[in-house]
């Protein structure tokens, strides 16, 4: 498996003791690595040597060789997206910055703010899987939020009008908020929002307003037609980037809380509802009447695992057997924990060779495995596969067959496939 580089994270600050709190707390995120340097001097040697490719910086503004704030413009001139800390803040200050293009700034005031830093430098790392669609007629308006968002690492993609806009979407499901102008020609605001209402729910895709001219009633109408947030036109980027994070962030929560209502938390594979769930949506669309194969796979001897080598090496097994099967099964497929042990299969369309062949490979796979514990120990471990073929009437009946054909490969000696009757 290849590994993921690191994200070099740059710190400048003169402080030793919080430049160690922040470097223990960056370190302890997967991916993350901490350079730092404690001078303006130190800093300009560091980036001339070119070496590192920086994800994002975290800036002292009063350094002893730069007191006004002078690594902002420098470090930002080498790209490098900056979270800024400082002793105390006021309003031009705060107003300059932000105009500079800086992530945020961190008032240095106890655990709280460095916890805030890394919560930020996460975000920043999925934003750069998410993309925003901006709609808006105007081309400048559309180049200066372009610009606020690609602060935020976000990928974005641009539409002149509602019709465009519907096009994108269509073209990039992918697509996690859409900010929208209500004045435009061909489609407004308000209709591109009732269109994509119909397409996408809240839960699946956030919708901003943007208006010059708004008021109370226009973002009461917009939110009442399907809208998430509005904001008035001109804005301030905090309070921009405040509505974008809060969005994307709601979104982040109702993806984690769906995935915990249909994945097994051990395995992440599907949970048992799920697989009954899928399973009679497949059942009532039918698909022409053609044939399926449901499985349930059963791994040999697990208590003895337990009873020998601890839970703790059980759970390994079947975190290991997790990935086995997310590897082996396509998005078409349908693979869930069933319980304990066991783990259940629909495979839509396939002809009984195509699926017992399937399963023998997986048999073997796992066979083949070596499961290495915590302490270093191989583990061999083998599976008996029950296999029900043909037309699904109920899934709890083709379960059932399944389960018949379970039974008869463990009678058989186990680490089989067997056909159910």
């Amino acid at each position: 498996m290849t590994q993921t580089p690191n994200k070099y994270i740059l710190v400048v600050e003169d402080s030793q003791m919080f430049t160690r709190m922040l470097t223990r707390k960056i370190e302890s995120v997967d991916q993350f690595e901490v350079i730092a340097v404690a001078s303006f001097n130190e800093l300009k040697l560091l980036l001339a040597e070119n070496r590192h490719t920086f994800f994002a910086s975290l800036l002292d503004v009063n350094l002893p060789d730069a007191p006004n704030g002078e690594v902002i413009d420098y470090v930002l001139d080498h790209n490098i997206p900056s979270i800024v800390f400082t002793g105390k803040l006021d309003q031009l200050f705060r107003d300059n910055i932000y105009k500079k293009g800086v992530v945020d700034y961190i008032l240095k005031e106890g655990p709280a703010n460095v916890e805030y830093v890394i919560s930020l430098l996460k975000q920043l790392l999925r934003n750069q899987t998410k993309t925003i669609l901006i709609v808006d007629d105007s081309r400048s308006v559309r180049g200066y939020i372009k610009h606020l968002l690609s602060i935020y690492q976000f990928n974005v993609l641009e539409a002149e009008d509602g019709v465009e806009a519907l096009h994108i979407l269509k073209d990039n499901p992918s697509i996690s908020l859409v900010l929208t102008d209500f004045n435009m020609p061909n489609m407004d605001g308000v209709e591109l929002t009732k269109h994509i209402r119909q397409l996408y729910s809240s839960q699946d895709l956030a919708i901003i307003g943007m208006s010059t001219y708004g008021n109370n009633k226009l973002s009461a109408h917009f939110l009442k037609i399907g809208g998430s947030d509005f904001i008035n036109k001109p804005f301030l980027e905090e309070e921009f980037f405040c509505r974008i994070n809060q969005n994307m962030e709601l979104l982040e929560h109702i993806s984690e809380l769906q995935y915990l209502a249909r994945c097994d938390y051990l395995t992440g594979l599907y949970n048992r509802r799920y697989f009954f769930e899928q399973s009679k949506e497949y059942i009532k669309q039918k698909k022409d009447g053609k044939r399926a194969a449901v499985a349930i796979l059963d791994i040999d001897f697990f208590k003895k695992i337990n009873d020998t080598y601890g839970h703790d090496a059980g759970d390994l097994v079947l975190k290991k057997l997790g990935v086995i099967l997310r590897n082996e099964f396509a998005d078409g497929d349908v693979v869930a924990r069933y319980g304990g042990e066991e783990f259940c299969f629909l495979l839509p369309e396939h002809s009984p060779e195509q699926a017992l062949q399937r399963f023998e490979n997986l048999r073997k796979q796992i066979e083949d495995q070596a499961f290495i514990l915590s302490d270093g120990h191989s583990l061999k471990v083998t599976s008996s596969i029950g296999v029900y073929i043909g037309r699904i009437n109920t899934v709890e009946d083709a379960l059932n067959v399944a389960d018949k054909g379970l039974y008869r490969a463990k009678e058989n000696g186990r680490n089989q496939v067997v056909l159910g009757q």
